[in-house]
């Protein structure tokens, strides 16, 4: 379901906690934290976080280089459309335009632009590394930014 894919696209703030796979502090159930991947631009740069929340929420992270980024999500509409904003320590911002959801892997999929004029697709959601195992539960997920393949665990 796109909205609950969605739900979770929050950044909180902490690198330590978007980069680890397995802790969610800020819920109890896991239901509304989920995993946030993003490429930014075309030249291997991707984030890497987690958000949290149902129907809006935050999100935090860490882009590949070190750069700390954090922000909010809201769902707009019941059919599944959503909108994040991003702040990175580098002074670069990023708006997220969510409109699609992949059915067998339950991950809501985004485009947006930086404001260093990067495009940036994004992927999140309960089983976004089922998405980037193309339906092999044994391959290694791997996100590919640009002409980078980045494997992800």
């Amino acid at each position: 379901m796109f909205l609950r894919a969605l739900l979770p696209i929050v950044f909180l703030g902490s690198a330590a906690v978007a980069q680890d796979g397995d802790l969610c502090p800020m819920t109890d159930d896991q239901a509304n934290c989920v995993r946030v991947l993003a490429c930014i631009g075309d030249q291997g740069r991707w984030f890497h976080g987690r958000a949290f929340g149902r129907g809006e929420g935050t999100l935090a992270g860490v882009v590949n280089d070190g750069v700390l980024c954090q922000g909010t999500w809201t769902s707009r509409n019941a059919m599944g459309l959503g909108q994040a904003d991003v702040v990175c320590d580098d002074g670069a911002t990023i708006g997220v335009l969510y409109f699609y959801q992949d059915e067998y892997t339950g991950t809501a999929i985004g485009r947006g632009a930086s404001s260093t004029g990067d495009k940036v697709q994004s992927w999140s959601g309960e089983h976004v590394l089922d998405y980037f195992r193309n339906g092999d539960p044994g391959a290694e997920a791997v996100l590919k930014c640009g002409a980078q393949d980045i494997p992800i665990s």
